[in-house]
């Protein structure tokens, strides 16, 4: 079956950003494996402002592909942001969320769509053997234990981005209001009834990760700020220190003075004082700043991403 039937049951959702080399390649592939589902599909993708011509080539491959259907952003809004503009624009009952890069090979998708039984809402993935450089691997790995010291044992953490949704987690998603939408956690936060899988990963073999260290450092703060009140936790730790401390040496010094008539100089001693908790209090502001900016633009209720146009 084809995306030309009137009820789409598999939506292959894909976001995209200066991934020329590989488009052509992703569809044909998407293409091949979903012919032989025997389901009715389409191939959503969604161009997060390409600028190296990733939208003229999907038209281009779109032409003979009628399953196809291009989103474009009118900018770079993140791949957070395109994945929750395919699930809004799908019309699949369910959802299979895909990278570009194709590391994760589009011939593992039945796997998930057949572990997605009557009582599951979600399929989460394993690699069987990662093929990604150090970094990527050191760095998602800390990702993933600060994820799960926040959440504890009542989370099952799972961040990878191949995954299989029904429909109903969609409006679920949408039943959350905050900014902070990095998918992964907040569908592991949800405590969904799923199961994980182990599937083949692959190595890049053309274009460039867009994931770097200042990326894997913004999902970090992003995930502490977003998910846990943890770092102002820390604050009021740091704080009662601070004070416990300060308290031990006024304390000290009243001793030395009265007890054995020692006066302390009290420049150095003022100086380490007020640096500990100049220190503590710019920390605090810091922290409180960050909340208070997530406030203020959830207040301003900015849309996640604008959609320039949605080509059939």
């Amino acid at each position: 079956m084809n995306a030309m039937d009137k009820q789409i049951e598999i939506s292959i959702v894909v976001p995209v950003f200066n991934e020329v080399s590989l488009i052509e390649e992703l569809v044909s592939r998407l293409k091949v494996v979903c012919d032989k589902l025997d389901q009715s599909y389409e191939i959503v993708v969604v161009d997060d402002g390409s600028s190296d011509g990733s939208h003229e080539k999907l038209k281009q491959v779109q032409m003979d592909e009628s399953a196809l259907r291009i989103v474009k952003l009118t900018r770079n809004f993140g791949q957070q942001a395109a994945v929750l503009a395919g699930f809004r624009i799908s019309k699949g009952d369910i959802i299979v969320q895909l990278d570009s890069d194709l590391q994760n090979p589009p011939e593992e998708i039945p796997k998930l769509l057949d572990a997605m039984s009557d009582d599951i809402d979600m399929v989460t993935t394993v690699q069987r053997k990662r093929q990604d450089g150090l970094l990527r691997v050191l760095g998602s790995q800390c990702l993933l234990r600060i994820g799960q010291a926040l959440f504890g044992d009542s989370v099952k953490l799972n961040l990878s981005s191949f995954r299989a949704i029904r429909r109903s987690v969609v409006e679920k998603i949408e039943a959350c209001k905050d900014r902070s939408r990095y998918m992964a956690v907040l569908m592991s936060w949800m405590g969904l009834p799923s199961i994980e899988i182990q599937v083949e990963h692959h190595e890049r073999k053309r274009g460039n990760t867009k994931y770097n260290i200042l990326n894997l450092l913004k999902l970090s703060w992003d995930l502490i700020t977003g998910y846990s009140s943890f770092p102002l936790r820390m604050v009021t730790y740091m704080g009662l220190f601070g004070a416990f401390l300060g308290f031990l040496m006024m304390a000290f010094l009243l001793f030395q003075r009265i007890v054995n008539g020692i006066l302390i100089e009290g420049f150095v001693v003022l100086l380490a004082v007020f640096s500990f908790f100049a220190g503590v209090q710019l920390l605090s502001i810091g922290f409180l700043g960050e909340y208070l900016g997530r406030v203020h633009h959830q207040i301003q209720e900015r849309p996640d991403y604008i959609v320039e146009k949605v080509i059939e």
